[in-house]
């Protein structure tokens, strides 16, 4: 039998595999890879995103809401997701991301991953969470558990044992 001991490295390097077409696009790295500005409308709030399930998420609390807002669409094919513009806004690089023009002491706030956006502009604004603290704790723990993939399964609550 052979050794299986694992020996980290000294230092990491990331070697790219033929993992398909994102696999250039997914490298473990942080930061911009290239210079350009994000684009930006007249509404108190801009959305970066693309038409992916987060992405939805986001959009549809935003017209439920009723708020007035820009969507700019984020291509990931053409890797705008790490342009100096959207890192400056989100810097893991990943969509939706936004920004409230309107934030809290009238300064611009920086939004980013689809579950903090959806709790940040419920509480902003006063709807879809329970006052209750009870309530609110239930309500956070679907949002939650939705983010992590949960939407795709049949959730049903668990029967109490006898």
């Amino acid at each position: 039998m052979s050794d299986t001991t694992y020996t980290p490295p000294k230092v990491w390097t990331w070697d790219a595999q033929d993992g398909g077409a994102f696999t250039n696009i997914n490298k473990p790295t942080a930061g911009y890879r290239s210079v350009k500005a994000l684009p930006e409308g007249p509404a108190p709030l801009q959305l970066y995103s693309l038409a992916t399930p987060n992405g939805a998420k986001v959009s549809i609390l935003l017209e439920e809401l009723g708020l007035e807002y820009d969507a700019h669409t984020v291509s990931i094919a053409k890797e705008e997701q790490f342009t100096t513009g959207f890192v400056s806004v989100n810097p893991n690089s990943k969509i939706p991301a936004a920004i409230d023009k309107n934030g809290p002491g009238g300064k611009p706030q920086y939004l980013w991953e689809s579950a903090a956006i959806m709790w940040y502009l419920a509480e902003k604004h006063g709807k879809f969470l329970p006052k209750d603290a009870r309530l609110k704790q239930e309500c956070m723990q679907w949002l939650f558990f939705q983010m992590g993939g949960g939407e795709r399964r049949r959730a049903r609550p668990a029967r109490a044992p006898r």
